[in-house]
């Protein structure tokens, strides 16, 4: 047993591929069916361990123990483009293994220390459900260890060890805790990782690796032995890997399909809608991935086998057991832009199990076929203003998943027809760039060769794909009628935008060069958080920053530039957050520099001069912006009017003939 597991003491292995750590393959125990049982489960997380690396070590018999498993290629990183999307990292894939949430819900966006999960943990839920059991972990990353340390102050986790990046500690504590009887154990191995990391897929990895496989044999045998001595006792034994690595082997936290690829393994005959045809997923990532398993599905299975699954109604996780017949997948909520429905889309993995019912906050609301996909909820009120959370569980049988919608409401908003006064150019992104008031605006590329492209659906019909590409001027311009800005004596731009929100410091919109806040001009851009900066410069400069908005949702943004109030408004209009105006004075800037000095055009996802993006941003290189109703007034608005566009539902279009 030392021998098995020594070799990890240092996280890193051993570059001695002839050194022999592998020990014979125990299969896993089973309990035969009808037998009175004590349910029990071992989940070994193993990072670093790509699938790749998994099926080739299985294929040529050098993980052997593993491959006495059943695996599967599984993903995570949640939903790319959604708000469920987060790094893959190992703290928010760790959050997601045990949790069966995304970080929409768990909170962990990254590997910062001293970060606390904010829903229940599979801990948590154990306690919740079997108050006598006892569960305990051991983890190679001091982050993971201190991100479930709220779970042991608690009393919801027992044993906790922080191994401080030895494997052996993590192997040598969950055989005392399988031997003391605990119901719950968790070993978190984490040298293949660092072996990638430190150099690549090579023979020092391979040898890492397989050193890891011999751990794992050993616990494996731990559980025979302890099941020998203990007959009633059933073992779940689960293998995962939380996030996957990048071609070189660093983690580098992006959403390649290299680093959203997982690995799943269990001592189960089968897990559902896991696939042995890996031809069909090698390659870029494509959404056709979203019907294999997932992280999210992990708390899930464990919770099934221990039987301390919510009820249907009151089920609250994204994932879901990997162990039954039927799954209800990816279950994905979407709130129309009038606030008024809520459609709810879901994959079917598995046959159907009778009729599908939809719950709202723990009410039924719908029965369906069991072949249904998809239902619309209009079924919801509210009496007072502000943004309320939908908890939505659809199941179907023993299968059931959750998700949650955001709901906005406000005493009905009309479009306003005074909107149309003042309005000098808009721009509807209805498959073209055309400017529908005829106000002289034209949306051009910078390097006068780049096609646009659209978003459909956008929010209303289709919006403005603004892909700034990888040449130094590869981004789009908004041009308008020389001497506009000087001649107005105030303006208003108002647009409807979205991103994923991860690049920082980039221009959303701009007509200086902002390599520096303090040239002539405007801006307003992205900065991580995600955030929003308002900035108008001439001489001297004011600023309105820390404006948050929500990745991967619509966002309604506007400024208000007013010269003889000399005064600068921002307003932002999240589905989530609400709708808030903030105002800046503009005494000390000269207005008469507000037109910049690069001509008459605004950048789009760029600033004015055209290089940004890739010269000077904090966050360099390609990156995709959506726009809609984009507008331009040569007056400053009121804020029931920016609120009217916001909070309507209504198109700007909806105000022409």
């Amino acid at each position: 047993m030392l021998l098995a597991t020594s070799a990890l003491a240092g996280c890193g292995g051993s570059d001695d591929d002839d050194e022999d750590t592998t020990v014979p393959p125990t299969q896993p125990p089973v309990t035969e069916p009808g037998q009175a049982s004590v349910d029990k489960v071992l989940f070994i997380g193993v990072d670093g361990l790509t699938y790749d690396a998994l099926r080739r070590g299985v294929t040529d018999k050098t993980l052997a123990n593993i491959g006495q498993l059943t695996a599967t290629r599984a993903w995570t990183g949640g939903v790319t483009g959604q708000t469920s999307q987060q790094p893959t990292l190992i703290a928010p894939g760790w959050a997601t293994l045990l949790t069966g949430q995304w970080a929409d819900v768990h909170g962990v966006r990254s590997n910062a220390q001293g970060q606390a999960m904010k829903a229940p943990s599979v801990f948590q839920r154990i306690k919740t459900a079997r108050p006598e059991a006892r569960s305990a972990g051991a983890f190679n990353s001091s982050v993971l260890a201190g991100l479930v340390g709220s779970d042991r102050d608690a009393g919801y986790l027992q044993s906790l060890t922080d191994c401080a990046g030895v494997d052996d500690c993590v192997a040598a504590q969950a055989r005392d805790r399988i031997a003391e009887g605990y119901d719950m154990v968790v070993a978190q191995l984490g040298a293949p990782e660092r072996a990638a990391a430190e150099s690549g897929y090579g023979t020092s990895y391979e040898a890492v690796i397989r050193q890891t496989d011999a751990a794992i044999g050993v616990l494996a045998k731990q559980l025979a032995d302890r099941r020998a001595d203990h007959p009633g006792e059933n073992w779940l034994m689960v293998v995962a890997s939380s996030h996957g690595l990048s071609k070189t082997g660093t983690s580098d936290g992006l959403p390649f399909s290299t680093n959203k690829t997982i690995l799943l393994a269990a001592n189960q005959p089968v897990l559902l809608g896991g696939s042995a045809d890996d031809a069909s997923f090698d390659g870029l990532w494509d959404n056709n991935w979203y019907a294999l398993p997932s992280a999210a599905d992990l708390t899930p299975t464990l919770l099934a086998h221990l039987d301390a699954l919510p009820a249907p109604a009151a089920y609250d996780m994204a994932g879901t057991s990997l162990t039954g017949t039927l799954a209800l997948r990816r279950v994905a909520p979407r709130t129309s832009m009038d606030n008024k429905s809520v459609t709810l889309s879901w994959v079917r993995v598995g046959e159907p199990d009778g009729e599908i019912v939809v719950s709202r906050d723990g009410v039924e609301v719908a029965r369906l076929p069991g072949t249904a996909t998809e239902y619309v909820d209009t079924g919801f009120t509210f009496d007072t203003e502000g943004v309320h959370t939908l908890n939505y569980s659809v199941s179907a049988g023993r299968a059931v998943s959750a998700t949650r919608a955001t709901v906005v409401y406000t005493k009905p908003v009309p479009l306003l027809a005074s909107l149309r006064t003042g309005l000098t150019m808009f721009f509807p992104f209805e498959g073209n760039v055309n400017d529908v008031a005829a106000g002289g605006g034209a949306i051009t590329p910078y390097d006068g060769t780049q096609a646009p492209a659209y978003a459909d659906p956008g929010v209303y019909g289709k919006s403005f794909r603004n892909e700034r590409g990888s040449a130094a001027l590869g981004a789009f311009k908004l041009d308008y009628p020389a001497g506009l800005l000087d001649s107005v004596q105030a303006f208003t731009i108002g647009f409807w935008y979205q991103s994923d929100g991860t690049a920082n410091d980039r221009s959303i919109l701009g007509n200086k060069d902002y390599n520096s806040g303090a040239n002539p001009g405007i801006t307003i851009a992205q900065w991580a958080g995600p955030e929003l900066r308002f900035n108008l410069a001439g001489g001297s400069r004011v600023d309105i920053e820390g404006v948050k908005f929500t990745a991967n949702k619509p966002v309604y943004i506007a400024m208000v530039i007013d010269k003889p109030a000399k005064s600068m408004v921002a307003y932002r209009y999240d589905s989530e957050l609400g709708f808030t105006r903030f105002f800046k004075g503009t005494a000390t800037v000269n207005l008469t520099q507000i037109a910049g000095v690069f001509g008459p055009h605004i950048g789009l996802n760029e600033d004015g001069k055209g290089t940004y993006g890739i010269c000077c941003a904090g966050t360099r290189g390609p990156y995709t912006m959506i726009f809609d109703d984009l507008a331009f007034w040569s007056r400053a608005l009121t804020e029931d009017e920016v609120k009217s566009l916001a909070m309507s539902g209504k198109s700007v279009s909806e105000l022409f003939p």
